[in-house]
């Protein structure tokens, strides 16, 4: 008997769990739902061009779509469409990943961006122009969305910098990826952490107000913790501030009572949940091993 799943999000995690199923003797509908036109999740929006060539995307579409997958690009499922999904298929799989940017409070616009949506806003809009108007940028935060904005931002911009909390050997950033943007141009201020967003007279940004950090004992991270120096605090200049300090998952557009458990299933019935939705931002290697983990499950369950 065929079995109906429903997957929402076309990232990675998404249609990995797809290539597994057509592998198998098993017969599965296979429905992909996707807000964005494209295949890809996070590799389409966020990775630059120049970092990852997306042509394995299109092979990775075109063999879906030879299997018998079906996409629905350009689709928002909501709460109403969620309850749909759970009532005509057998299993729908959450693989929205990891979408809503932390910004500490700051309010975004004036040169104040987050950095998901600037690199959306470059690699998917293409608002290059729009940024040529900026003299300095600071990117805040160490990690691999960090590097991509810093390096997006520094083939428009003379002045970037990055600023990040702890030392080198804590960079969560893969060291391929921080050595490129050393190479490019980029400078990075290590042990340095932002406190504020300055604004001048007419509320756009004109500088950052930053505290030095020292490292301390491990923390639940397995990094060296990091506190600030006391009387420490200086400024440094800018015009704009890119902030990539984290993402965090928010499945109440779909269902205010589907969370996570110990395990892929959620806390709804045959719904399960992959990705970075399920895991936190983690890598694309971590988004592609999860969809085999719940083909596995899926399979196993049949």
């Amino acid at each position: 008997m065929t079995k109906k799943i429903a997957i929402i999000g076309a990232g990675p995690a998404g249609y990995t769990l797809a290539q597994e199923l057509v592998k198998t003797e098993n017969e599965y509908q296979i429905d992909i739902f996707d807000k964005e036109a494209e295949i890809g999740g996070a590799i389409y929006t966020g990775i630059p061009e120049y970092r990852m060539p997306k042509a394995f995307l299109e092979k990775a579409y075109n063999g879906l779509v030879e299997a018998g997958v079906q996409f629905h690009f350009n689709t928002f499922v909501d709460q109403a469409m969620f309850k749909e999904l759970q009532a005509s298929y057998d299993y729908v799989v959450v693989a929205i990943g990891a979408q809503i940017e932390n910004t500490f409070g700051f309010e975004t616009g004036n040169g104040v961006v987050a950095g998901l949506t600037l690199l959306y806003d470059l690699n998917i809009n293409h608002k290059q122009e729009d940024f040529k108007k900026y003299k300095k940028a600071i990117v805040w935060g160490g990690g691999n969305v960090a590097m991509d904005c810093a390096r997006s931002l520094v083939r428009i911009i003379d002045d970037v910098t990055i600023v990040y909390r702890r030392s080198l050997q804590e960079m969560p950033a893969s060291p391929a990826e921080i050595k490129a943007c050393e190479k490019e141009g980029v400078k990075i201020a290590f042990l340095n952490n932002i406190k504020n967003i300055l604004k001048d007279e007419n509320g756009n940004v004109c500088g950052v107000q930053v505290a030095k950090m020292e490292l301390g004992e491990m923390d639940e991270s397995g990094r060296a913790s990091c506190h600030e120096v006391s009387d420490s605090l200086f400024t440094m200049d800018c015009d704009l501030v890119a902030m990539a300090i984290g993402q965090k998952v928010d499945f109440t557009p779909l269902n205010s009572d589907l969370k996570t458990t110990d395990t892929h299933a959620s806390t709804l019935d045959n719904v399960f949940i992959i990705g970075d939705a399920f895991t936190g931002p983690k890598t694309i290697g971590s988004a592609v091993m999860e969809g085999k983990k719940i083909a596995k499950e899926i399979i196993g369950a049949n």
